[in-house]
């Protein structure tokens, strides 16, 4: 007897679960990560160009600029913009010139020359000094002249036959000087404390200028003024007489390439550096008369700064802390005083190390970002106050894009901070490295070749070789070049790297503008790249109106577009937003991707 068993095996089969879509409200920037693209977080970008990070985490296309002049000649090399003489100028230099430009009609007019040369404005006092390597010119509102130099008094209360008492340096601008005697009544001689003179310029009795030959002879080879009648006795010091010997040591000054006012917790004298031939050195400004002065540098207000091997790069004022900073190093000064060997209480400015790790390569390119100077050295730093007074921690604040800054020469850097943007802009070359320090977000912007930037009533401008644009709000595209817009994902796994996944739907959601649009892809490590899907969210209006994409919509609320875009059998996928419009703009506010699972990988 035989008993047949028969055995059913039910086999259960999986239907593919779809789970809630993957949602990203929250744009987090680039992140350039060297181990690859694969371990990014959700709403990081393996590359952003030409997207902003909104102050809501929002992507957003970026503004366009515009030329506002035009016939320009060779590089922009230097902007200023300030009020002087009661009236603001807009001051830029250019193929050997000043020139100030009106920001409406985009005439320039021709100031003066200047030697064609990278260029710094600083304001100090009712002026603004300009410094190139070459010369040391102000412009007052009125005229763009050399700075002369203030004449300082070097002698007073002298008897006729020399002496006196020491008062004032001599001003290593000129060789000008004047000296003041308090007469005897009867002698007619009066020495002056130098000789072999290049001029006598002038003789004062009682604050009336006198005539030469007429009222005094001169002696220049033994610096002596002879009165045809001796000046009468009466107080100290009515004599004044002034001359000139030689030309000073100006190219000490003119060669210098940058300067900021400081002076411990005022701002009263006039820190330059940047001299190629001293390197190391910085000079500061001397009270002319008591009064703060640009024009007068005393022969001994300088120091040279560490072993001499590395250039002073640049020096920013942080409270009441002069931060120095060097090729390979940084140093911090502060304000002081000291008595010289002659009795006399002046000005010193300490030095002490603040980091032998650190330094910034940039030439006068340290922005103070949050109270906090971002120098360049490596990638970009962030200088934070430690808990120790004069200690701070240097923090690499660039990681995330440090992959490409690794490729470019960090030292030909132009910074900037545009600060009603809360960013922070790194150009070399024609792309801007963007820091959000509102958000710490990193992006890029391409095609901007900038020589230097301003910003002027909250408005950026750039100079260029042979133009000067304006980054405008309302222009969509670079001088009818399209603005390279392009947002991708990292390739993302969906938190099951071991299952297949399939794909059949995006939601979108875009804020309505009067023309709004936005090129959807994706692109899965198996079957590459998805036709491209347009998205357009135009709201009703004639104002630059396009049949071709007529919408009645009138609502500005924000619209999730869904899109049909199938992948499927991926264990990877990102989605990339572009755009090529030259007359749109985009706001993505938020992202959702529906995916369900397969079998295992």
């Amino acid at each position: 007897m035989y008993i047949l068993w028969v055995v059913v095996i039910i086999a259960k089969i999986r239907i593919p679960k779809e789970i809630p879509p993957t949602e990203i409200k929250r744009f987090l920037g680039v992140n350039e990560n060297n181990d690859g693209e694969y371990g990014l977080k959700l709403g990081e970008a393996s590359k952003q160009i030409g997207w902003r990070i909104t102050s809501g985490m929002q992507l957003k296309r970026m503004e366009g600029y515009k030329t506002l002049f035009t016939g320009l000649i060779g590089k922009v090399q230097g902007f200023f913009y300030g009020k002087l003489n009661n009236a603001f100028f807009f001051l830029f230099a250019n193929n050997g010139h000043l020139y100030s430009g009106n920001l409406t009609t985009g005439i320039k007019t021709d100031l003066g020359t200047l030697t064609d040369a990278p260029t710094y404005f600083q304001e100090f006092g009712n002026k603004v000094y300009i410094l190139n390597g070459y010369e040391y010119k102000s412009f007052d509102g009125t005229t763009l002249a050399t700075v002369a130099g203030y004449r300082p008094l070097i002698a007073i209360t002298t008897p006729p036959g020399g002496g006196g008492t020491l008062y004032e340096q001599v001003n290593v601008l000129n060789g000008m000087k004047h000296q003041t005697f308090s007469p005897s009544g009867t002698l007619t001689a009066y020495k002056l404390a130098e000789d072999t003179l290049t001029s006598v310029d002038f003789v004062k009795v009682n604050g009336v200028l006198k005539t030469v030959t007429t009222d005094y002879t001169v002696d220049p080879s033994t610096g002596t003024v002879t009165f045809i009648v001796a000046p009468p006795l009466l107080i100290p010091n009515n004599v004044d007489i002034g001359w000139t010997k030689g030309t000073g040591q100006r190219s000490l000054i003119e060669n210098c390439r940058f300067a900021m006012d400081y002076s411990g917790q005022t701002d009263s004298r006039l820190f330059l550096w940047g001299n190629t031939t001293l390197k190391n050195r910085r000079f500061w400004s001397g009270l002319a008369d008591s009064v703060p002065s640009a024009e007068y540098f005393e022969a001994n207000s300088y120091d040279d700064l560490g072993t001499g091997q590395y250039a002073i790069t640049d020096i920013v004022k942080m409270g009441d802390i002069q931060k120095i900073y060097f090729e390979e190093s940084a140093m911090y000064s502060y304000y002081s005083t000291l008595t010289d060997a002659l009795g006399v209480v002046r000005a010193d400015f300490p030095v002490f190390e603040l980091s032998d790790e650190v330094g910034n390569v940039a030439f006068n390119q340290v922005q103070i970002i949050q109270d906090k100077p971002m120098t360049l050295f490596n990638g970009v730093y962030a200088w934070e106050n430690s808990n120790v007074r004069y200690q701070y921690i240097h923090n690499l604040i660039s990681q995330r894009v440090q992959d490409s800054l690794d490729l470019v020469d960090l030292s030909t850097a132009v910074t900037y901070n545009w600060q009603e943007m809360k960013e922070y802009w790194l150009c070399i070359g024609s792309t801007v490295w963007i820091y959000n320090y509102l958000n710490n977000t990193w992006y890029k912007r391409n095609n901007v070749t900038a020589t230097c930037f301003i910003v002027i009533n909250k408005q950026m401008y750039f100079g260029t070789n042979g133009t000067i644009e304006k980054f405008d709000t309302y222009n969509r595209n670079d001088n009818g070049i399209n603005i390279e817009t392009i947002w991708e994902m990292g390739f993302y796994d969906f938190q099951a790297e071991y299952l297949k996944k399939y794909m059949s739907k995006v939601w979108v959601s875009l804020k309505p503008a009067i023309k709004s649009s936005v090129d959807v892809k994706t692109v899965t490590n198996n079957e590459g790249t998805s036709p491209i899907q347009p998205i357009y969210y135009n709201l009703a209006t004639f104002a630059r109106a396009d049949f071709r994409r007529w919408s009645f919509k009138t609502s500005y609320n924000a619209q999730p577009f869904r899109l049909s875009m199938k992948a499927k059998g991926f264990d990877y996928l990102k989605l990339v937003l572009s755009s090529e419009s030259l007359t749109d703009v985009a706001t993505i506010l938020s992202i959702n991707i529906l995916v369900r699972m397969g079998g295992k990988v």
